[in-house]
């Protein structure tokens, strides 16, 4: 494994600039994708230091790995001793399962207190509640539980993490067919199978909540202490730092209702700008009524003023 950070300026030689470290998370496309080039390369002009840190195991592998949220540490330590940066003016951004890496690293002592904003977009806030709601293919709604298809990319991240669960190669090897290849696999092949497969088996097929939860605490003790350890919700936030979250009320990768109890989780901590986006596809424009996606345009510039503005 290894991890790549990539400093882009506008102005070679520039000082005391405002710096952002962006995580891509399960970006597959890479950090040379051209709306990622984009992004950086506008807030660049805007005046930033753009850092880009992107993990080719979790993109390229669809495979959550904590080590990253050390990286991050890393990264950002890195980043503020640059002579070109302002270390009053540093702060961090990620997408998806990146944002909620991001919420995390941030909340590290060795850098809590010298982060100065953080923008999260599409976050998780809970990964043991993600992993239900996949499970079960429904989401926490505001008024209760409400059906929920989640992207493939949920799936196969999701596979892969409860499939490495299992001791015996042969019955990963089995499920990997199954659920990541999309094969065919006779019944009979299935019949010997543990207990702990018939368990991931059972998690990947889908079921209902209620099971979904009881099948969760049959799971590894290591494995939901990693769950418990990637997210958000098991940290506070006692930095100054200014939080902006966004997140599409549909996204199909992560159900908006994380970045709820999220904005909640934070009420006490003040400084916090929440958006949600209506007519976007995972925070891209995804079609609609004129007005429907001119509203939301209007909401995603004030957001994204908001990033802007660090650099004044």
């Amino acid at each position: 494994m290894y991890a790549t950070c990539k400093p882009i300026l506008d102005e070679p030689g520039a000082q005391g600039r405002a710096a952002v470290l962006i995580f891509l998370g399960a970006n597959a496309a890479g950090r040379e994708d051209e709306d990622v080039m984009n992004l950086a390369s506008a807030l660049a002009r805007a005046g930033f230091v753009v850092m880009i840190h992107w993990s080719p195991t979790m993109a390229l592998q669809y495979n959550i790995d904590p080590a990253e949220i050390e990286n991050l540490v890393w990264a950002f330590q890195y980043l503020a001793d640059r002579d070109y940066v302002d270390p009053q003016r540093i702060g961090m951004a990620g997408f998806c399962v990146g944002a909620s890496f991001t919420l995390v690293a941030a909340a590290d002592p060795r850098i809590k207190d010298r982060v100065a904003f953080l923008n999260v977009i599409g976050p998780y806030f809970d990964a043991r509640d993600l992993l239900l709601q996949a499970a079960s293919r429904s989401r926490f709604g505001e008024d209760g539980q409400e059906a929920w298809d989640p992207d493939i990319t949920t799936i196969k991240v999701l596979a892969n993490e409860l499939i490495e669960t299992l001791e015996d190669p042969v019955e990963q090897k089995l499920l990997e067919k199954i659920f990541l290849g999309q094969a065919q696999v006779a019944e009979q092949d299935l019949a010997g199978i543990s207990t702990q497969a018939q368990v991931v088996r059972r998690l990947l097929e889908g079921t209902s909540l209620e099971e979904a939860a009881r099948l969760y605490e049959t799971l590894p003790l290591e494995f939901r202490d990693g769950m418990e350890k990637i997210s958000p919700s098991s940290y506070k936030v006692d930095s100054k730092a200014r939080i902006m979250i966004m997140h599409d009320r549909n996204d199909p990768l992560v159900p908006s209702g994380e970045s709820r109890r999220l904005v909640k989780a934070l009420l006490e901590h003040g400084n916090v700008r929440y958006t949600e986006l209506l007519t976007f596809d995972h925070v891209r424009p995804s079609g609609g009524r004129i007005w429907d996606i001119a509203t939301e345009g209007v909401k995603l510039y004030r957001h994204m003023y908001g990033i802007i503005g660090e650099a004044g």
